[in-house]
């Protein structure tokens, strides 16, 4: 049996939930001010600095700043914005817009915002202007393919600003964690997302295609399964089964096992304070990002570098909020006062301030299931490897015609249903088990206990 792949996926919705920006404004009297925030190490961070390649081992430095190491308030930004986006199903802020045809043509060229991602979901200027609360908070340019001096005219301004988290020195150990690599240009991992497949893509077609004489079939995928995520699992565990020696990894000939070295913010670490400066946030909206920064018993936020191998679990805590009632207009701003931290809030209460509508309830399920800092300690996540049975395994077209389930015909060039391609990856899944994304995690060993876990509607 094999072990789930190391992230999962968050479905979009139907559309996004947009908002006109008169209606954020009202959710409230307008604060200014800042949170002070902390973060601490639930496994180690790494955030790449210098890195350094030798034969068999390499070495990757944690990021520092005028000398000293720090966690950038791009990442931390870059985190609370992607959580935020997945659960308000909000615009797709980062995305490669094209992905291109690759390995002497063979995969099919494909445009984001035209086939994996319905266009819905990207950034636009419109009549009547409505944003997705992220943007809203953290702003956005509407149109990012326009003219440097277009897009600045267009853009929309944030309200919320983060700070770099300064890392002591004592708080970083070297020489002590790694992930593994390999000897080759491409990092270590899964299929990259390309319309060849049905891992990133929702299963859409069969092609016949041939290849060095052989009929291979080619299984073409359409949207994207939605926004990824990893889960939180124990690095060394994880480590240990791609140990190149002593792991049950199997390496290729040609692609040899190489190690790479982290330089990391420990375990059980915690950042100096830091702030997230707001201007003029209805004041709903703060209690909001409170939860977002801390949201609840059970998730936790994932951030840095190796990811997919159990590093950057971290949870935040808000030290203090300084905040003044920015809602008049005046020249001489009020004075900063402490306001009283939001504790032991829950989803419900979230929706019974006015947010009910404007979070998507199947995300949280799904981001419940991933994120979740619970049940994890017999669970090793690894991706599916390059070897035969799995992603090296071609499909010959004779073997899918042998193998189709009974009432599916199989042709040449073929558009499928759901139905038909869940089926048709149950069918061969002996002869290719990381065909069809969403059987394959749930063929997985410990997937009843990722399975058991949810968040009830608010």
């Amino acid at each position: 049996m094999h072990n789930p792949n190391p992230f999962d996926f968050v479905p979009f919705s139907n559309e996004p939930f947009l908002r006109a920006l008169a209606t954020f404004d009202t959710m409230g009297d307008k604060l200014s001010g800042y949170l002070e925030v902390k973060m601490k190490a639930l496994t180690p961070v790494h955030i790449v600095g210098a890195q350094t390649r030798g034969r068999g081992e390499s070495h990757s430095h944690m990021y520092r700043q005028d000398g000293s190491y720090y966690i950038p308030a791009s990442t931390l930004r870059g985190m609370l914005r992607a959580f935020i986006e997945a659960l308000t199903s909000g615009w797709v802020s980062q995305a490669n817009l094209l992905y291109p045809k690759a390995y002497n043509n063979r995969h099919v060229e494909f445009s984001t915002f035209e086939n994996a991602i319905d266009p819905a979901f990207q950034a636009k200027k419109q009549e009547g202007q409505t944003i997705d609360l992220a943007s809203y908070l953290f702003g956005t340019v509407v149109e990012p393919d326009a003219s440097e001096e277009k897009s600045e005219a267009l853009a929309i301004k944030g309200k919320v600003f983060v700070e770099d988290a300064l890392v002591r020195k004592n708080s970083v150990v070297d020489n002590e964690y790694w992930l593994p690599d390999i000897d080759d240009k491409a990092f270590m991992g899964g299929a990259k997302p390309s319309a060849s497949n049905w891992w990133y893509l929702q299963p859409a077609k069969i092609w016949k295609r041939t290849t060095r004489g052989r009929d291979v079939a080619e299984f073409v995928g359409g949207k994207f399964w939605g926004r990824k995520f990893y889960f939180h699992q124990d690095p060394q565990k994880c480590t240990r089964y791609y140990d190149g020696k002593r792991g049950e990894w199997r390496y290729s000939g040609k692609r040899h096992f190489h190690r790479v070295w982290l330089e990391c913010m420990a375990k059980e670490q915690t950042t100096d304070t830091f702030r997230i400066y707001l201007d003029r946030v209805p004041n709903r909206f703060v209690v909001f990002l409170a939860h977002m920064l801390m949201p609840g018993p059970t998730i936790r936020h994932k951030l840095g570098y190796g990811k997919a191998y159990g590093y950057g679990s971290v949870e935040f805590e808000i030290v203090t909020m300084q905040l003044r009632n920015d809602s008049q207009a005046s020249r001489l701003p009020a004075r900063l006062q402490t306001w009283p931290l939001a504790k032991d809030l829950g989803w419900g209460d979230l929706a019974s301030i006015g947010f009910r509508d404007l979070i998507d309830w199947t995300a949280l399920h799904h981001l419940s299931q991933i994120l979740a800092w619970q049940d994890n300690s017999n669970l090793v996540f690894t991706y599916p490897p390059f070897a035969p049975g799995y992603f090296a395994q071609p499909i010959q077209y004779a073997e899918l015609r042998a193998n189709a389930p009974k009432g599916i015909t199989i042709r040449d060039s073929m558009t499928v249903s759901p139905r038909e391609a869940r089926s048709i990856a149950v069918a061969l899944f002996e002869l290719k088990k990381p065909i069809h994304f969403r059987y394959y995690q749930e063929q997985a060993r410990g997937w009843d206990i990722i399975a058991k876990r949810s968040i009830k509607k608010g």
